[in-house]
């Protein structure tokens, strides 16, 4: 097959409309940022909240240079040398499953280029220290469609079946495909590979659908999500676990997205005019 030239006038055509990521602010913006914000995390465990949600945000308005950067500030120790392997590879695993998850909620071309950003920034020792297999794989359809169900329940009860209806009527596929290979697929967890927590995954959520804007049903039934979670995994579950699936973890969730999205793309114009 003869390769596929495009046109100049084609190719300028592809470059208007910010076909191009959201670039990361100044360094010393994103320091600012960062600190002040991992600075209300007050456990070790609301730290790996506060990188889930960080670099979900960082997902959701399409920074993925930002994302590197939020990698090399999470793994720096206090002299700026990087800590040991162990701790980078812990936190580039929870990035990137918090990364993936979003796909979600935030579509996969923007997946494609936070996790990119995530990886270019990872160093080689981390890179070959990742576990490659992929649990998810090896699952079978059937467990995805028992695991997503009950996943969706934790979240929509008691309107599941009410949701379902719906959701049916706008496409016959649409319902099974949610259950089966988001909820099961992807956001549930394969038994004996905890991933990132049910409440983890509903702060993920949160954040996401905050930052994007213009979706507010869908952030109010994850916010209940979120607040559903406490209890859906009771031998894994944590104290953390519990705070975030409270009011005071939901708006701790939502104050460091809007945290951090100000600092990125800068405030909403509804709130730059007050």
């Amino acid at each position: 097959m003869a390769s596929l030239r495009l046109s100049q006038g084609l190719r300028h055509l592809l470059t208007l409309r910010s076909a191009s990521a959201v670039p990361a602010p100044p360094a010393h913006v994103l320091d600012q940022a960062f600190t002040s914000t991992r600075n209300t995390a007050k456990t070790p465990g609301l730290v790996n909240a506060w990188l889930a949600v960080t670099v979900s945000t960082l997902l959701t308005v399409n920074s993925p240079d930002s994302i590197g950067y939020l990698y090399k500030f999470a793994t720096q120790d206090g002299s700026s040398k990087p800590k040991d392997l162990p701790e980078r590879v812990a936190a580039a695993a929870l990035m990137r499953e918090a990364g993936v998850k979003c796909g979600v909620f935030v579509g996969v071309p923007k997946t494609i280029n936070g996790l990119a950003g995530l990886y270019q920034a990872l160093e080689d020792d981390v890179k070959a220290a990742l576990p490659k297999d992929n649990p998810r794989n090896q699952a079978s359809a059937v467990t995805n469609q028992e695991n997503g169900l009950n996943l969706f329940k934790s979240v929509y009860d008691p309107h599941t079946e009410k949701l379902l209806a719906k959701l049916q009527s706008y496409h016959p596929d649409f319902a099974g495909w949610i259950v089966e290979h988001e909820y099961g697929a992807l956001l549930s967890n394969v038994p004996g590979h905890n991933h990132l927590s049910r409440t983890l995954t509903s702060a993920v959520a949160v954040a996401s659908l905050r930052a994007s804007g213009g979706v507010g049903p869908q952030l109010v039934s994850h916010v209940y999500g979120l607040l559903k979670a406490r209890g859906f995994d009771l031998e894994s579950e944590t104290d953390d676990d519990r705070w975030l699936a409270s009011e005071q973890g939901a708006e701790w969730v939502i104050a460091l997205a809007d945290a951090i999205t100000d600092a990125v793309v800068g405030p909403p114009l509804d709130k730059a005019k007050l």
